[in-house]
């Protein structure tokens, strides 16, 4: 994935289409590469070298202590000084500088949302994701859940 010409990356992050802006982007490990026959890998072997955390959707935007062998690729993004990871199903690079976006509806938004805005992207809707406040969210998430249990 070339940073320096294009400008968003789309990130299928477990089902959700995410538009993310390619600068934040630190490494995508590719999981076909990465496993290891049949054993069972654990998320934070994978990503050794950029010593963070790898989280899922489906798990909650919890750690992933094991890595859902249907998550095709592990993007390690860096947001203000915290460097992340999401499981991503899928990851594609888009040439477009300044998407036309669309903003929620006030009955759709969220105050805490990481998502304020959508874009079309061929057929598909992909939301507009801001990697500071993804980490916030994810974070405050997890929280939550240390809180609840």
């Amino acid at each position: 994935m070339n940073t320096a010409t294009a400008g968003y990356a789309l990130i299928c992050f477990d089902g959700l289409n995410l538009l993310i802006n390619q600068h934040a982007i630190v490494s995508l490990e590719n999981m076909v590469t990465l496993r290891d026959g049949e054993n069972e890998i654990k998320a934070s072997e994978i990503i050794k070298e950029n010593a963070c955390e790898v989280h899922s959707l489906t798990a909650h935007l919890g750690v992933a202590n094991k890595i859902n062998t249907q998550c095709r690729y592990i993007v390690v993004l860096q947001a203000d000084e915290q460097r992340f990871g999401i499981t991503a199903d899928s990851v594609q690079s888009l040439l477009m500088q300044d998407p036309e976006l669309h903003y929620l509806p006030t009955c759709m938004s969220i105050s805490t949302s990481p998502i304020k805005a959508y874009i079309q992207v061929e057929e598909r809707i992909a939301f507009c994701c801001d990697v500071d406040a993804l980490w916030c969210h994810i974070n405050s998430s997890e929280s939550r859940h240390e809180y609840q249990a």
